[in-house]
């Protein structure tokens, strides 16, 4: 099921209408289906936020404005429903809450019987021109997937029948099935479409309980690491130490991962909390649900890493549509990070297996890896701080000493300082001089061998350029 309660359909509460206004509430029986009866396929045009809804602007950003201000969250709007399905601002299908589930609904009026509205949620299908096979099946789709989630959340059987007024009504029916049973008014919605393309209410009941049994087989893996370990930096630590195998290289990844998200995996970038007055919780649950499509390039930090360039964050959403995952899943976003380390980051890797103090793997990890705008002396202590923290909980407050390079380490970085260290053509000083000095700075050696006139041996450079002697040389 494509809705949880992890992961809720979007909400656009429309309290300036009539019905939300005056309504009451119902015990829950059923749901029943309703399409519009026009061609126009797009939510803007019967959902919009309040005036003076605090979110308004991002709402309107997913939704699209209604500039003929024709929408039904007016008081003169004589009908309520408690969600819409339809098309948002860029194309997508979704469905939109706008009223609690609770609240009787002006949907299928009444009949010589009785009303509907007595007891089912009721939403409407916006209708394109009835003969687009592709907008049908997906606007479908979310309607079962919508009064699947209501199912579940109620405790409605799909394929049950309740009792109102002495009349036997299935639990899930449309607006025409009402009218037929003496509860609605005369309206043939949504059997008018459905035939078309081979469906029927039957059939949606059907495809609702498929999809309820289907859910009911989810394992517990399924559900967000984060919200099944109770404690999310233990198992970070865990995680990391197993794949680098060097603490004070964990410790400074986890430093900076510390400064930047907290070590919340669904952390949004504190400054976008305020810009569209969303909490990290509900900004996730968007982006599960393929409500907000500006993910990628809304230029907002995400994540234990706060992903924030746009192919990171592309990359990040389409790993975790691959694994079957939240966004916002713990272990996933783990899984994430040491891919990209090894396919994107390789040389932040080699520190973070060799470095011999934090403040290497930190400041490694800050300016090649994060790169976050302020790169100062004072924010590289102020991380490597973090990162001494763990070192000192978990690691023991000790890192191995590096000890002699050898060629089972390769490939690994050094730090040059001397500048009139000598590049030879072979590993000794028995060798020819290249007749070139390497400057100082940090080189990859890719080879080390033994050789005349270096204790700690020769490295050879990863640019071709040829061997250096490793007693002038600091692994970093």
């Amino acid at each position: 099921m494509k809705y949880s309660d992890k992961n809720k359909p979007m909400v656009c509460m429309m309290t300036q209408s009539t019905c939300y206004r005056q309504t009451k509430k119902i015990q829950i029986k059923g749901v029943l289906w309703h399409s519009t009866g026009a061609n126009n396929p797009t939510l803007k045009r019967y959902v919009q936020p309040d005036d003076n809804a605090a979110d308004r602007e991002a709402m309107l950003a997913l939704l699209g404005t209604n500039a003929y201000k024709n929408d039904w969250n007016h008081k003169d709007v004589q009908a309520g429903l408690n969600a819409w399905i339809g098309k948002l601002a860029d194309g997508s299908v979704a469905a939109v809450q706008t009223m609690p589930w609770e609240y009787r609904p002006w949907g299928c009026g009444s009949g010589s019987k009785g009303s509907c509205n007595n007891g089912w949620i009721q939403f409407e299908i916006c209708e394109d021109g009835l003969n687009d096979a592709d907008y049908f099946a997906k606007v479908y789709k979310e309607a079962c997937e919508l009064t699947a989630y209501l199912c579940r959340i109620y405790g409605i059987d799909p394929k049950g029948s309740v009792d109102l007024n002495g009349v036997k009504v299935p639990t899930i029916l449309c607006h025409a099935d009402s009218h037929k049973l003496g509860l609605g008014s005369n309206h043939g919605d949504v059997l008018h479409w459905f035939p078309k393309f081979g469906k029927s209410m039957e059939s949606v009941r059907e495809d609702v309980a498929a999809l309820m049994s289907a859910s009911s087989a989810v394992s517990a893996d399924q559900v967000p690491v984060a919200d099944k370990v109770s404690d999310p930096e233990k198992y970070i630590w865990d995680f990391l130490i197993g794949k680098i195998g060097n603490a004070a290289g964990v410790a400074g990844l986890m430093g900076n991962l510390y400064a930047e998200s907290g070590l919340k995996s669904n952390n949004l970038q504190n400054s976008y909390n305020k810009r569209l007055n969303i909490s990290d919780e509900d900004y996730t649950r968007l982006v599960d649900g393929d409500n907000y499509p500006d993910f990628v390039k809304d230029k907002a930090g995400y994540g234990l890493a706060q992903w924030t360039f746009w192919s990171r964050k592309k990359d990040l959403l389409e790993f975790a549509k691959r694994q079957g995952k939240s966004i916002g899943d713990l272990q996933m976003q783990l899984d994430f990070l040491w891919k990209e380390m090894n396919d994107s980051y390789p040389a932040v890797l080699v520190v973070l297996k060799g470095a011999d103090n934090v403040r290497q793997a930190s400041d490694a990890v800050l300016l090649w890896y994060e790169r976050p705008a302020d790169q100062s002396e004072a924010v590289q202590v102020k991380r490597a701080g973090y990162g001494e923290k763990y070192l000192k909980k978990y690691g023991g407050g000790s890192v191995p000493s590096s000890g002699k390079m050898s060629n089972a380490d390769c490939p690994f970085l050094v730090r040059v300082t001397a500048k009139d260290l000598r590049i030879r053509k072979g590993n000794g000083t028995d060798t020819a001089w290249v007749g070139k000095y390497v400057p100082p700075g940090v080189y990859t050696i890719v080879e080390v061998k033994d050789g005349k006139g270096s204790e700690a041996g020769w490295g050879r450079l990863k640019s071709g350029a040829g061997w250096i002697a490793l007693d002038y040389a600091k692994r970093v």
